[in-house]
């Protein structure tokens, strides 16, 4: 005899239902949850995959106009025409290249005084100016001597004041960036910042041109007064191989000088575009006409720079 089996029905089988009910919902509902998380991530990555491949197309771009920058400053420098030479005098030219704006600068490392050749009187001069002491300033200067393998005897030989022509030393580089100057011993950062614009290791000889030479660098010349300063500009810049109206200041200080620029330039390109905040820098040293295989080379160049 087949016996039939009723579910049981009341109360409790509600409840059961019920449940049964919540636990279906809640499976449900994590389902379409974790599928919303997938096609959300899956957008977050491709939003992020194009933000990438974008950002990496606005680098690549800012890139070769930087180098293309330089490569106007190059051929301006090297002009055939004389009139049409940009001087190194550190003042802006604006160029439009590609519908962008390429602000170009070109510099005199020989305006600068340099790290590897320059008198130790002259980074004396210029350290005296910055530091809280004489003594700070001797000892960060007899340091630098140090390091480029100096001793006193031979400074107060190779010293314009005797004669001879500053820095012919065949020595190494003591210093191949500036930068290097941070850890000499005594260097605090905030000194570093004050001296930097002032500095350089690419000048032809280790003498200061004055007419491209800001006025900190040629306070340094020992002897040097600010009230000397345009004195020395305006004969330098008039007087060619004439020596007759020379200021009597240049007695002292003439073997400190040279009216020489070059060979290597220091090129500062800048890109903006009218309809964009982005902005981009570069900073170059290049030799015009250094040999025979290039128009000219780049011996040094900063990584790029994103300013805010």
């Amino acid at each position: 005899m087949t016996r039939l089996i009723f579910p049981p029905s009341g109360p409790c089988s509600d409840k059961h239902a019920d449940r049964q009910r919540g636990v279906a919902l809640l499976i449900v509902l994590w389902i379409i949850a974790s599928a919303a998380l997938l096609v959300m991530t899956f957008g977050v990555t491709a939003r992020s995959g194009a933000s990438l491949a974008s950002s990496e197309i606005q680098m690549a771009s800012a890139e070769a106009l930087l180098d293309a920058g330089a490569e106007i400053a190059a051929a301006r420098l090297m002009d055939e025409e004389e009139e049409m030479r940009w001087p190194a005098d550190g003042n802006p030219h604006h160029v439009m290249f590609a519908g962008t704006n390429l602000k170009i600068t070109i510099e005199d490392p020989n305006g600068l005084i340099d790290l590897n050749k320059a008198d130790g009187g002259l980074l004396l001069g210029l350290f005296q100016q910055f530091t809280s002491s004489d003594q700070q300033a001797r000892e960060i200067r007899d340091r630098i001597l140090k390091a480029r393998g100096e001793t006193l005897g031979e400074l107060e030989q190779n010293s314009p004041k005797s004669g001879a022509k500053s820095n012919g030393s065949s020595r190494p580089a003591a210093f191949m960036h500036v930068a290097q100057l941070r850890y000499v011993e005594g260097m605090t950062l905030e000194l570093y910042k004050q001296l930097v614009p002032y500095l350089t290791v690419y000048s032809r000889n280790g003498l200061v041109n004055p007419l491209s030479a800001p006025a900190a660098v040629l306070s340094s010349v020992p002897n040097m007064t600010l009230f000397d300063i345009e004195k020395v500009r305006t004969f330098v810049r008039a007087a060619g191989n004439d020596q007759s109206n020379a200021p009597p200041v240049m007695e002292k200080v003439s073997s400190f000088f040279t009216d020489e620029t070059g060979p290597a330039y220091l090129v500062s390109v800048e890109t903006s575009r009218p309809d964009q905040d982005y902005r981009a820098t570069k900073a170059f040293v290049l030799i015009p006409g250094f040999d025979n295989d290039a128009p000219y080379r780049v011996i040094s160049e900063r990584p790029l720079a994103l300013p805010n």
